[in-house]
């Protein structure tokens, strides 16, 4: 085989190389199965069965269960005490026989566990109160009065409110406990979800009691979540915080805000950071589950909660997404996400020939196992999300064209990552001046060809792999940053070997300068984003520059073109990072 056809070969493998290795490990199929309303109805009423079905006469439900044991752990927690009652007045509020009643008989032994300070009430089944447990409690009562209209328990929802606005500081945090000896709130504690979770009952308040002064307080707690809990309770990575997206759901269902664009700008910035940051989650579970998931992704299997905490905090923003019209864009998303992950919920239930294979197959139906375990708190939060999902099901199909990044940042990373001037340096100084400008021109004309029909196929490809455009520009923006930053690190690169004659000119070596692997994903992302013609645009200007640095005679043996390139490359880094952080953060 000749030069040329060996240099032909080598800069086909490396583009089928870079196409196949993002389809097949940066950016995997993902798996999001098809749901009907029937399949959606009965995963529901199956869930919520066994939460009905596995409750004990004194108001408790089964806590933790071991299927191939057959035994029951004796643990228990409150504060899932409470969101159970939540999760089945929510499915009593929407027609599910037998779950108002059990939610009743949960309520029963949450009374009986009630203790009274300073004009607040608490339950706990301790020596401390949690503010958790008050929270989901409020949020269960306010969804029990809304399916009843009974009045019963607005003077314990006041109460228990009361509890949470005297755990509230300043900057609107809540302390999560409140010991009962010395009878005093437990300085400087905190939980990462009791606040999101006071947020949501609060909003829930002032929903059902706008006159009351409950508002302000979900609103402090709303305002230190969008600006100041990440940096105030050291949490990296930012929280993904499910409920918040209840509470935003009923912040921007307040009734004084303005119609149509009721949430603060902070608000908004929070409900899109929450989204893309729950949405990649869900991405990268779906992509676990795609054909070669467990390869590329790993063997992690969500537990029911974990299913369900995304189904929930992605149904609650899209609610939010309803009310405010700043948030049309993401609306699709947020619902393609939301039924995604409800999808994959459904799918990892257990049915009831699964349930047959089994010593009780009531404790096992209807149930999320994880190492053939189960806990109450899988079937609350996987609950709540199906039913949450429903009027998200009966609103699809979605058209899921999400934002992408500016095209400004696509055309600095083209440009960076090819880096023009170092381009230049690698065409030989032996020639002679009009011969280099051609080679540079020749290379620069064949390699942006080359790259153009490459991303010409980016939405086939994509559609072809089942990933998404998000996914693909992760793996694009990744890879930016990794060659960018060995740009940087190492000595340029001085007069690649030419070939004579008519050879250089039908395959000039000065193309393999241009068609740097990296830009073979990049340019399928950036299509994908922006369209052909803004990739056309970005090898263009790069193709241009590289041609003008060669005819300036601009040689690696100039220390200010040396320092321009790596700036060059600096920068690259930079938009490489905003790239990653957008892919990230898309729903």
């Amino acid at each position: 085989m000749s030069e040329v056809g060996r240099r032909l070969g080598t800069l086909v493998a490396v583009i089928a190389g870079c196409v196949v290795l993002t389809v097949g490990v940066a950016a995997p199929p993902e798996r999001c199965p098809t749901l009907t309303p029937s399949e959606l109805t009965a995963a529901t009423s199956a869930a919520a069965g066994w939460l009905i079905d596995n409750q004990n006469p004194d108001g408790t439900w089964l806590y933790e269960y071991d299927r191939i044991t057959d035994a029951a752990s004796n643990d228990y927690n409150v504060v899932r005490h409470a969101g159970a009652m939540s999760a089945l007045y929510q499915a009593g509020n929407r027609g599910i026989a037998g779950a108002l009643e059990s939610a009743d008989r949960g309520l029963a032994w949450a009374l009986d566990h009630t203790v009274e300070r300073h004009e607040w009430i608490g339950v706990t089944d301790g020596d401390n109160v949690q503010a958790g447990t008050n929270s989901l409690l409020i949020a269960a009562l306010v969804e029990r009065r809304l399916a009843t209209g009974d009045p019963a328990y607005d003077a314990l929802m006041s109460g228990l409110a009361r509890f949470l606005t005297a755990q509230q500081e300043p900057n609107g945090s809540l302390l999560a406990y409140y010991d009962l000896e010395p009878d005093a709130p437990r300085p400087d504690t905190y939980s990462i979800y009791y606040t999101g979770e006071a947020y949501w009952a609060l909003g829930r308040m002032h929903n059902l009691e706008p006159d009351a002064d409950w508002g302000r307080a979900a609103d402090q707690m709303g305002s230190y979540m969008a600006i100041i809990r990440d940096d105030a309770e050291d949490l990296w990575p930012p929280l993904a915080d499910h409920w918040s997206g209840y509470g935003l759901a009923e912040t921007a269902a307040f009734p004084e805000r303005t119609a149509g664009a009721p949430l603060t700008d902070a608000e908004l910035s929070f409900v899109r950071r929450q989204g893309g940051m729950m949405g990649q989650r869900v991405r990268s579970i779906s992509q676990r589950f795609g054909p070669w998931g467990v390869a590329v992704r790993g063997t992690f299997t969500p537990r029911g909660g974990g299913y369900g905490v995304f189904g929930e905090g992605l149904a609650g923003l899209w609610r939010a997404s309803q009310l405010d019209d700043r948030l049309a864009d993401e609306r699709a998303s947020l619902g393609e996400r939301a039924l995604c992950i409800v999808g994959l919920a459904v799918d990892a239930q257990a049915d009831a020939d699964a349930a047959a294979a089994y010593a009780d197959p009531t404790k096992v139906e209807g149930a999320w196992f994880i190492d053939d375990v189960t806990r109450m708190d899988d079937q609350q939060h996987a609950l709540s999300a199906l039913l949450f999902a429903t009027p998200i099901l009966a609103a699809g199909p979605f058209d899921t064209g999400t934002p992408s990044p500016a095209l400004w940042v696509w055309l600095l990373a083209v440009f960076c990552t090819i880096n023009p001037l170092r381009a230049s340096f690698g065409i030989p100084h032996d020639q002679g001046s009009s011969r280099r400008v051609r080679l540079a021109a020749v290379g620069g004309v064949v390699g942006a060809l080359t790259l153009l029909a490459v991303g010409a196929l980016s939405g086939w490809l994509i559609e072809v792999g089942e990933t998404s455009a998000p996914a693909v520009r992760l793996a694009a923006g990744s890879l930016c940053l990794l060659s960018a930053g060995m740009d940087l690190a190492r000595r340029p690169v001085v007069d690649e070997p030419t070939l004579p004659g008519w050879r250089a000119a039908l395959m000039p070596v000065t193309a393999p300068l241009f068609v740097r692997p990296v830009m073979v994903v990049a340019g399928l992302a950036l299509v994908a984003d922006h369209g052909i013609g803004a990739y056309l645009l970005a090898l263009a200007l790069t193709a241009g520059s590289m041609v003008a640095a060669t005819a300036l005679d601009v040689g690696a043996d100039r220390p200010g073109a040396v320092w321009m390139s790596r700036l060059m490359s600096a920068v690259g880094i930079a938009v490489s990072v905003l790239l990653i952080a957008d892919a990230v953060f898309d729903i």
